[in-house]
């Protein structure tokens, strides 16, 4: 396991909901997360992750596209799930403008190439499941949401390879921005 963030060699930017909504998904994101000994995580849009620079540029980025954008409302389309452990199962979510736009902006201004693809989910369970068991868990649960609000930008720091439960375990923030005031909400020195 990493010992410190400064191993978390990648960042992850994250679309967070709003406080009712994240109630509501961490509920039960932590419920599966026990149900199936997996990690609980805060529920969040990947829109984009790249590897660190030394001057974190990068959070400089961040912090200045959040400054001028909205919160975004997006809707569930349907409970899916894989074999990849980040996406044991997990929310589809309909396209939106401006998530592709967030995530264009960041691709051009972060100093160091990447080729994250974006895939707009929520995932709800981090874990490797039998096919049988994620089948059963997609019919099963109910996300109870019909839209989410998402108004807060997350750089989170995270290892190479997310590959094993224990790459999952140690991600650190690194800085939290309010959507359409930029304020930041919370800082993590490296």
């Amino acid at each position: 396991m990493p010992g410190s963030c400064a191993d978390l060699s990648r960042v992850a930017f994250w679309l967070v909901p709003h406080c009712r909504e994240r109630a509501a998904l961490q509920s039960l994101i932590n419920d599966l997360a026990r149900q199936f000994s997996a990690p609980e995580f805060v529920p969040h849009v990947t829109v984009y992750s790249c590897r660190r620079t030394p001057g974190q540029r990068e959070l400089a980025v961040m912090a200045a596209l959040a400054e001028n954008r909205r919160p975004v409302v997006m809707r569930p389309t349907e409970l899916a799930c894989s074999g990849r452990l980040t996406q044991a199962l997990f929310a589809s979510l309909a396209e939106h403008p401006a998530l592709d736009g967030l995530s264009r902006a960041l691709h051009a201004g972060v100093p160091l190439p990447s080729d994250y693809q974006l895939n707009p989910h929520l995932s709800l369970l981090y874990q490797k499941l039998a096919a049988a068991t994620r089948d059963s868990l997609v019919r099963e649960t109910s996300l109870c949401l019909s839209e989410i609000r998402f108004d807060s930008l997350w750089a989170v720091a995270i290892p190479e390879q997310l590959t094993t439960l224990e790459d999952l375990y140690d991600w650190q923030p690194l800085l939290i921005s309010r959507l359409d005031s930029a304020r930041i909400v919370d800082t993590l020195d490296t």
